[in-house]
């Protein structure tokens, strides 16, 4: 009789844990809606639909357009309550200030983006810069030039996260760029 309960408690056991393990897995669909824009930028969505993982709960954090006239702004989105999408815009000399020796990337390894304004990309990280002037006070500026810093997980796949980031910078950093007060927007 002993012999017969230690076969039910393992397998009990054993349907308890194969069900924790899948319960772990997840679906591996994405359960949420994109956001309607992304970091408050309008652009087609199959630009960015890979940058978003499975998951069930999507949190939009932060996104450009809550900081109205301010020089710098930043986009924060999570699923399922990780950070899958970081976008940063702010001050600097270009693509060195923005942090490339901080996050790990040498200049050597970036591929450039065609279009509009300077951009590069690596797997996983994009960025664009453009020259973008905003008046301080005592006559001194803010910021000389903004450069954006896009910072994803997915799509995992390097060759495929390098085409994504080149498709997604380009539109990105103009809308970016168009809600940064400027003096340069005064002529666009």
């Amino acid at each position: 009789m002993s012999n017969v309960r230690a076969k039910v408690m393992a397998t009990t056991a054993l349907l308890a844990v194969s069900s924790m393990v899948t319960g772990c897995g997840g679906s591996g669909e994405r359960e949420y809606a994109l956001p309607e824009t992304l970091c408050g930028v309008d652009m087609a969505e199959e630009l960015y639909e890979p940058l978003f993982p499975p998951g069930s709960e999507l949190d939009v954090a932060q996104s450009f357009e809550r900081f109205d006239s301010q020089p710098t702004r930043w986009c924060r989105v999570l699923v399922d309550e990780e950070i899958v999408l970081n976008a940063d815009a702010a001050g600097g000399d270009g693509f060195e200030d923005a942090g490339t020796e901080s996050r790990g990337l040498d200049m050597a390894d970036a591929e450039s983006v065609s279009g509009e304004f300077e951009a590069v990309v690596w797997p996983g990280v994009a960025m664009a810069t453009a020259a973008c002037a905003v008046p301080g006070p005592g006559g001194h500026n803010y910021i000389d030039q903004l450069t954006l810093v896009l910072e994803t997980e997915h799509p995992g796949d390097e060759d495929e996260s390098r085409r994504v980031l080149a498709d997604v910078i380009q539109p990105l950093f103009a809308g970016a760029l168009e809600m940064t007060p400027c003096e340069e927007n005064a002529v666009r």
